[in-house]
């Protein structure tokens, strides 16, 4: 088995060779490429323009007759070879005066005997690296030779070899400091137990979140996965303790207040059959709802990892604010708060769980009650409308608001924030996440001493024809 040291500095040597061999390599061909494409573009830009001039201003006749006007106007100072090829690849005249029967073929030359401006690179018959540019020449339309300008590599080889030189020196520079470093960082944790110690005394501590780092699969890795695997047991233990009592009085506390608060009613208007008609009605679909929160409670830990199971129907969401008006109206009369509901003509079909976009309503508005009762001219509005494809639900109250500071967290599991009202601090979280189940959101704006308004969105049910057959 490998030490941990060995294994750290081979690690920072081999992460330090491949960042070396990578960027020196794309830098080198940079480099390349700009010292040999500047002295292509030099190369283009003076056989173009002598042939342009050539072109222009040489004798009319063929190559031959055009030769000697192209050699006596010729730069002598130029430091290219030029050469004036015929259509058989033959040079006719080089700015030495000289000429060949060699017949040049490459791949410049044939594409100017062509009527196209070409560069290429290889080697002499000396073997010597060269770039080569030829330039077609015309007699008035018709391609009758080429220019050709050849210069030496050999120069620019020189120079880049130099700098490769360079460039393998700061490379090896940088792997010796990775080298150095890396013994450094092995030295500072050839204790890796002390690693160990930290998490222990943090668990004493009540801190059951953290974990210990694990490096490799060694001996010692093996006691950080027995460690971490004990503070995330210990941590599952003890959210469930708190967060069950927490929920399930947060879950069951607002049905329970609806049939209590109908019971009551019923009891002091028991003559008024539509009264308590309309109070049985809720009560019994309060039970039923109470009956499917008690098996979901069953089934907890699925609700802690956000996996509640939604039972799906197609439904008015009018129908829906409705029902939660006439929840509540009792109690706003008891409160001395005016609710009233604004729906517009167009259809606001939803395919959702309606138990679970009730249990956000009944949340938002019952908070809505809480910051809005003792205040003058108390009113809480709520209103429906289908925007594109998305029915929006809008919940407004001018209650006593939400400070900023609270606002940004009004949505965290058990934050309660400055208030003393009563609660788990579960509610809006709940709600926020059934929204996003439901492919919807939940968005919340408030205004300190001027009230409060949640928006829900969700996904406008479009099968309306189906729903009626």
């Amino acid at each position: 088995m490998r030490s941990i040291r060995k294994r750290l500095i081979g690690n920072y040597i081999t992460i330090a060779l491949v960042t070396v061999l990578i960027l020196e390599g794309l830098f080198a061909v940079a480099i390349s490429e700009y010292y040999i494409g500047g002295v292509e573009r030099i190369l283009v830009n003076q056989a173009e323009t002598s042939a342009t001039f050539f072109n222009r201003y040489a004798d009319a006749g063929d190559i031959y007759k055009k030769s000697n006007y192209i050699f006596e106007n010729l730069d002598i100072d130029e430091a290219a070879l030029i050469e004036v090829v015929d259509m058989q690849g033959r040079v006719v005249i080089d700015s030495t005066g000289s000429s060949t029967e060699n017949v040049i073929n490459t791949f410049d030359v044939t594409q100017a005997l062509r009527g196209q401006s070409e560069v290429w690179r290889g080697r002499s018959d000396l073997n010597e690296p060269i770039v080569a540019v030829s330039a077609p020449i015309y007699d008035g339309t018709s391609v009758v030779g080429a220019l050709r300008y050849v210069s030496s590599l050999a120069p620019t080889y020189q120079v880049l070899g130099q700098f490769f030189a360079m460039l393998f020196l700061f490379g090896f520079g940088i792997i010796a400091v990775a080298f150095l470093y890396g013994r450094a960082m092995a030295q500072r944790i050839l204790e890796p137990v002390q690693e160990l110690v930290r998490v222990t005394e943090e668990v004493a501590q009540g801190n059951y979140k953290v974990t210990a780092i694990k490096y490799h699969n060694d001996e010692i890795g093996q006691l950080v996965d027995a460690v971490n695997i004990m503070t995330k047991e210990i941590t599952r233990a003890d959210q469930a303790k708190s967060e069950f009592i927490s929920s399930i009085s947060h879950e069951l506390r607002t049905p329970l207040a609806a049939i209590k608060g109908w019971a009551e009613t019923m009891q002091d208007m028991k003559d008024d059959i539509e009264v308590v008609e309309e109070g049985l009605s809720i009560v019994s679909k309060e039970t039923d709802r109470l009956i499917i929160l008690v098996n979901d409670l069953l089934d907890f830990s699925r609700l802690q990892a956000h996996r509640i199971e939604l039972k799906k129907e197609e439904f008015s969401i009018s129908d829906l604010l409705e029902n939660i008006i006439g929840q509540f109206t009792v109690r706003c009369q008891q409160e001395h708060i005016k609710m009233t509901l604004l729906t517009d003509n167009q259809e606001n079909w939803v395919f959702a769980d309606y138990n679970r976009l009730k249990q956000v309503l009944i949340n938002i508005v019952d908070n809505a009650m809480k910051f809005t009762v003792g205040r003058p001219e108390a009113e809480i509005r709520i209103s429906s409308q289908v925007l594109d494809d998305q029915i929006i639900v809008i919940i407004e109250d001018n209650g006593s608001g939400i400070s900023p500071e609270d606002l940004q967290r009004v949505k965290e599991k058990f934050y309660k924030g400055s208030s003393n009202k009563s609660g788990t601090g579960l509610g809006l979280s709940i709600a926020s996440e059934i929204m996003e189940l439901h492919g919807g959101k939940m968005l919340i704006d408030s205004t300190m001493n001027i009230g409060t308004k949640v928006v829900l969105v969700m996904p406008f049910f479009y099968d309306v024809q189906q729903l009626e057959d």
